[in-house]
C-alpha cells in the first residue's frame, strides 16, 4: 500500500528516478489493480519505464483495445522489448487486437518479427478466439519414443527456457502425431537408460483446435489438469493450453452468463470502460421487450375490473403474489441453468426435473401460502383467505415449473437459456399470477 501511494506521488511530481526504483519493487498485479485509477498519461509513463518482464505481464492483462492503442503509441524500441518477452499466444492476441483497429499497423508489426515467430503468430491468428486454437501456445516440449530418459533430460535443459511449461512432456512420432505423455516426475524417478516408449502414458486427454473454450475449461477442471495438449484434424500436436488461460476463460464465461441472466447481452462488456450510451444500448433492448409483454398485465386487470370494484381488498395482495411468483420462478430457473451449464443435468433428464420441481413447488406453495394467510386474517379480510391462499399456492407451483422447464425447452431449441430465462420467467409469472389470482377469486367469491 505504501509503495502504491509513493508511486502516485512520484507520478504527480514527474520524478523518473523514484518511479524506476518503485517499479522494481512493486508487483505487476498490484500495478494492474491500480491501473484504472491512473490518468492516461501516467499509464503511458509506467509502460515506458517498466522492465520488459514486468511490462509483458502488465500488458498481457490489459483489454485488447488498450493493447492496440499502446502498440500504436509506444516507442518502437519498447515495442520490440515487449515482443521479445511476450509468450506467443499473448503476442498473437495483441496483434489480433491491432489488426481489428489498424490493419496497416498490424502488417508493419508482423513484418518486424523474425521469420520463425511471424510464421507461428500467423498460424495462431487463424484460429477463432473462443476455440482451443485461439487459446493455445505452440511453446511446448515434445520428444520421440526412441529417446532415453537421459537424452530427454539433456534436451529439457536446452528447451526449458523457451517452453511455456515442462511439467508435462508430450511424445510424438515422426509426423508429430501425439502418441503419449510423460510427467517430469516420471523422468526423474526412471533409470536414465530407460526408453521413453517404456514409461510413456498412451492414454492422453487432448482437444482439437476447433474445440470450444468452455469444453476446454470443463475438461481441465474435470481432470484437474494444469495443461492440455491441442491437436489438429490429423492428430498432430500443435500446441498446449495452460491453466492460466483457462482461468481467464472461466472468468469471461461467468461474466457473460451473469450479464445474460440480467438480460444484458453484450459480449466483452467492461463496466468501467463502457460509456453511458453503450450501457443504455446493452440494457434497453430486453427491457423494451419485457415492458411490451408486461403491458398484458394491465389488460388482464381491465378484464377483471368489475371484480376488483366489488372487492377492492383483492388489489392489496397483487404485489406480494406477483413478487413471490417471480422470485420463485427465477430461483428454479437459475438452479436449472447452472445445472445444465455444469452438465449436472442433461436434456434427457427433463422428466426427473419436472417431477422433482412439482414436489418442490408444492412444498414452497404450501409454506408461503400459510404465511400469507396469517397476514390476510390480521388485515381483517378473513373472507379472502381461501382465495389468496389457494392463488398463491397455484402461482408458486406454476412459476416454479415454468422456471425449471423453460431453460430445458430453450436449450432444446438451441437458444442460450441464460439470455432469456429470468426476464421471461418474471414476465410469465406476472401474467399467469394475475390470471390465476383473479380467476380463483371469481370462482370462489361467485362474482
Amino acid at each position: 500500500m505504501e509503495a502504491v501511494l509513493s508511486l502516485r506521488q512520484a507520478l504527480e511530481e514527474g520524478d523518473t528516478l523514484k518511479l524506476q526504483a518503485l517499479l522494481e519493487e512493486i508487483h505487476p498485479q498490484d500495478l494492474l489493480a491500480l491501473w484504472d485509477e491512473l490518468r492516461g498519461e501516467h499509464r503511458y509513463v509506467l509502460l515506458t519505464l517498466l522492465s520488459k518482464e514486468k511490462l509483458a505481464e502488465v500488458f498481457s492483462n490489459l483489454p485488447p483495445e488498450a493493447q492496440a492503442e499502446y502498440l500504436k503509441t509506444l516507442p518502437p524500441w519498447k515495442v520490440q522489448e515487449l515482443f521479445e518477452e511476450l509468450s506467443l499466444d499473448d503476442l498473437a492476441d495483441a496483434l489480433q487486437a491491432v489488426r481489428e483497429e489498424d490493419p496497416g499497423l498490424y502488417q508493419e508489426l508482423l513484418n518486424a518479427l523474425d521469420s520463425k515467430t511471424r510464421k507461428e503468430v500467423e498460424a495462431l491468428t487463424r484460429y477463432q478466439e473462443d476455440e482451443a486454437g485461439g487459446l493455445m501456445t505452440p511453446e511446448y516440449v515434445a520428444v520421440r519414443e526412441g529417446m532415453t530418459v537421459e537424452e530427454v533430460l539433456r534436451f529439457l535443459r536446452r528447451a526449458a527456457p523457451d517452453a511455456e511449461t515442462i511439467y508435462y512432456i508430450y511424445v510424438v512420432d515422426d509426423q508429430n502425431r501425439l502418441k503419449g505423455v510423460l510427467s517430469l516426475r516420471d523422468l526423474i524417478v526412471a533409470d536414465p537408460r530407460t526408453k521413453v516408449a517404456e514409461i510413456l502414458n498412451p492414454k492422453v486427454v487432448y482437444v482439437r483446435t476447433d474445440t470450444d473454450q468452455e469444453e476446454v475449461a470443463r475438461l481441465m477442471a474435470d481432470y484437474d489438469f494444469t495443461v492440455l495438449p491441442v491437436v489438429d484434424e490429423e492428430g498432430r500436436l500443435v500446441g498446449i493450453v495452460t491453466v492460466d488461460d483457462v482461468l481467464d476463460v472461466l472468468e469471461a464465461e461467468a461474466t457473460e452468463d451473469i450479464h445474460k441472466l440480467a438480460a444484458v447481452d453484450v459480449p466483452d462488456l467492461v463496466y468501467s470502460q463502457a460509456s453511458p450510451f453503450a450501457l443504455w444500448l446493452a440494457r434497453v433492448r430486453w427491457l423494451v421487450i419485457l415492458i411490451l409483454t408486461g403491458m398484458i398485465t394491465s389488460s388482464i386487470l381491465q378484464g377483471f375490473e368489475s371484480l376488483l370494484e366489488a372487492v377492492t381488498a383483492l388489489a392489496f395482495y397483487v404485489p406480494v403474489l406477483l413478487g413471490t411468483g417471480g422470485n420463485t420462478g427465477n430461483q428454479s430457473a437459475t438452479l436449472i441453468i447452472r445445472a445444465l451449464a455444469t452438465r449436472d443435468l442433461d436434456l434427457k433428464d427433463w422428466r426427473e426435473v419436472l417431477l422433482k420441481e412439482s414436489l418442490v413447488g408444492s412444498l414452497l406453495g404450501l409454506t408461503l401460502a400459510f404465511l400469507l394467510l396469517g397476514k390476510v386474517v390480521l388485515d381483517g379480510h378473513a373472507s379472502l383467505a381461501p382465495v389468496v391462499g389457494l392463488a398463491l399456492f397455484l402461482l408458486v407451483l406454476f412459476a416454479n415449473l415454468v422456471g425449471a422447464m423453460l431453460p430445458v425447452v430453450l436449450r432444446r431449441l438451441g437458444v442460450d437459456p441464460a439470455l432469456v430465462s429470468n426476464p421471461l420467467v418474471a414476465t410469465l409469472s406476472d401474467i399467469s399470477g394475475l390470471l390465476i389470482y383473479l380467476s380463483v377469486a371469481r370462482l370462489l367469491l361467485n362474482l
